[in-house]
Parts: C-alpha cells; structure tokens; sequence
C-alpha cells in the first residue's frame, strides 16, 4: 500500500542509551546475517512513501509513522526534509530506504529537545540512494543526547548507497550511528562527524541497558569514515557496550578522534575489536596522524582524505590489488619506505589538481560466505514463504 497522509505529530520519544561499560563476549555472524535476512525479506510487504515532487510539500517538516506494518520510504526526486521537531524521520516500524534512481534525501534537526534524531526506528535500513543528516540543538548536558540514525530495538544495515551524519549539540552524548543490537555495513559509503557535548561517538552498537552480547559493528565492506571531536569527557570513534567490533571483507575505514576528551579518547575499543581477512584496510588517527592498522591488500577503489598524513609503520605492508587503484589528493602525504613500512603498487601517475594515483597487480584473496550462513540465509527464507502461505 502506499502512504500519502500522514500525520506529521511525532510520536512518543524513545528511550535514550544510558552510561556504558566495556567489558564484552564475542558476538556471532550467523545471528546478525539470519537477522538481517529476516529484516530484508519481511520489508517486501510495506507501506510506501515516495518523495518526489508531487509529495514533497506533505513530508517538508518531517516524516512521522505510526504503524505495525514495515515503512519503505523511496527517494524518488532529490528531497528535503527541515524539521524543528525532535526528528526528522520517526517510525514506529522498520524502515528500508531506497533510491533506485539514487537521488538523495537531506535532513536537517535544529530543535532542543532532550534527544534528538535525524532517523529514529526499530531498525533502519539503506539500499540505495544518499542521505545527507544534519543535526543540531542546545540540549541537556547531562541528558541530551543526539543521533544522525537510531534503531532502537534493532538494527542498522546499509548495503549500499551513502550515508553522511554530522552532528553537533551540547548534549551528553552525539552519536553519527546508533543501533541497539548491530550495524551492518556490507557496501556504500558511510561519513560520520560529530562534535561537542559531553562524550562523541562515530558508530555504536549493542544493547545500552541489558548487557546482551548480541549485539556490536559489523563492517564487512563499503567505506566508512568517522571522525570524533569536542567532546569533553570522551572521543570514541567505534565501539559496542556489550557486543563485538569486527572489520573484515574489502572494508576500508578511517578512524579519527581529536584527543579533546578529558577521561577518554580512542578510536576504537581495542579489547573487542577484530580485523579478519587480507583486504580490510583500517587507518586509525588518535590525535595524530592516520596509522595502517593490519597489513592488507586494498581491494577497492579508493581517495584518502584530503589534507591528511597517512602512515604505513614500519613492518608493515600496504599492497594494492590488480584493478584497483589508490588517490593521494596534492595536500595529503603517505609516508612509506625507510624508516616506514611498505607501499606496494605496480605503477602511479599524476592525477587532477596535484593527485597521485596508484595502481596495483596483487590478486584479491577470495572469502567465500561460510556454509552455515548459506544455510542460514536459505532456512530463513524458506521459512518466511512458508509463513505467508
């Protein structure tokens, strides 16, 4: 069914993530896969809402959804959504967003209420199509809290498209992406930068008040980019409370915080953070130049950030799969060689306005999806039709 009037009174506000500890047990990929297949499959039957022209005057100050049924939201036409409510978007079902023709969404919260949304849902997913997230207030500094996309009962998948967050307030906590049991992120790109208050954080899963392991990120490809600063007690670019870290696939992630924190800054939480695999490419920066994490073959291709140092450790090894290829911008320096370590490529050249591009003949090792999550994946849809019949 489609969605054309709708109630634009926000509904009830959710319950904001309470203090952390960081004290862990690994987290399983089979249950967050079977999770995310039960999450794809069940969105094939939902209310729609196109955004396009025709529409844009009815959803300009917000989006408010108050429905069991799954809420696909489609990026028809670029769109934007001003809101001087405490969200932009709020739903009281799962929500899948999508641009087929991958146009883009933008949403801006400018409000002072104690918690503050640009997306907040059960679980929230990105296939296609860009969202640009904006949020802002003078909220409470003990209670405030702030988030670019919330799924408060579940998770946050993007498999595609791009997401950037920038969130500024003065509250205790500004969050780029929250979701109380796992963010996934298959594909896409994905921009966080949050400022100010009392404690930043870039990505942040798992469960906030029942100390349940089931739960954490998951960033198995795509690139992702947080940057945390401002804030007064802590910095923290990734982390989970009660779950798991894990980086693994052809991700490629950067990491920053600024060091402002007074009690702590990291960019992730060293004791429950992997980095599995050959091709996953992780540069952390704590207040300082960008650190190659793991030696890896880069496997996608790739621009570093602009006016950045970049370091490859010495005994370590960078190397760059065949077909792919890396942009160093003019203002940004990659030190490798000497006293550094190892920069493999087969050739570079001069690029636009003062790049280097470089280019490489590694082959890609190959991870094939373990049989149990083949397994997984095919029950649960099995499952599903047999439900509906």
């Amino acid at each position: 069914m489609s969605v054309h009037h709708r109630d634009l009174q926000l509904p009830e506000k959710v319950a904001a993530p309470a203090c952390r500890s960081f004290f862990v047990r690994p987290a399983r990929i089979l249950v967050v896969l079977s999770l995310c297949v039960l999450f794809l499959a069940a969105s094939a039957s939902a209310a729609e809402i196109v955004l396009d022209a025709s529409t844009m005057d009815q959803y300009k100050g917000g989006i408010s959804y108050n429905s069991t049924e799954p809420l696909v939201i489609t990026i028809g036409d670029d769109a934007t959504i001003a809101s001087t409510n405490y969200a932009g978007i709020a739903s009281t079902a799962p929500v899948t967003i999508r641009s087929p023709a991958g146009k883009t969404l933008s949403i801006s919260v400018n409000n002072d209420s104690v918690l503050l949304y640009g997306i907040t849902a059960p679980s929230v997913n990105l296939e296609s199509g860009s969202l640009n997230i904006t949020v802002r207030g003078n909220n409470d500094a003990e209670k405030g809290n702030a988030f670019g996309i919330a799924a408060v009962a579940g998770n946050v998948t993007i498999a595609g498209g791009s997401v950037r967050a920038d969130i500024e307030t003065t509250g205790h906590k500004n969050k780029g992406i929250y979701a109380s049991h796992y963010i996934v992120i298959t594909g896409g790109t994905v921009v966080t930068d949050e400022r100010g208050g009392s404690n930043t954080f870039g990505l942040d899963g798992g469960d906030v008040e029942n100390g349940n392991s089931d739960g954490g990120v998951m960033i198995a490809g795509g690139q992702v980019t947080t940057n945390s600063s401002g804030g007064k007690n802590r910095n923290v670019g990734i982390d989970s409370k009660f779950g798991t870290v894990g980086i693994s696939g052809n991700a490629v992630v950067f990491i920053a915080d600024n060091g402002s924190g007074k009690a702590q800054n990291y960019v992730y939480n060293a004791s429950i953070t992997t980095i599995t695999g050959k091709n996953a490419v992780v540069f952390t920066a704590e207040n300082s130049s960008y650190l190659l994490r793991s030696n890896a073959t880069l496997a996608q291709n790739v621009t570093l950030p602009a006016g950045n140092t970049f370091e490859i450790p010495a005994g370590m090894t960078l190397g760059i799969a065949s077909g792919t290829s890396l942009v160093k911008p003019g203002t940004t320096t990659l030190l490798s060689g000497g006293n550094y370590g190892t920069f493999t490529y087969t050739r570079s050249f001069a690029g636009a306005d003062g790049a280097e591009v470089y280019e490489g003949s590694v082959p890609a090792s190959q991870a094939a999806l373990p049989v149990p999550v083949l397994l997984a994946a095919l029950i649960g849809a099995v499952v599903l039709v047999r439900i509906r019949r």
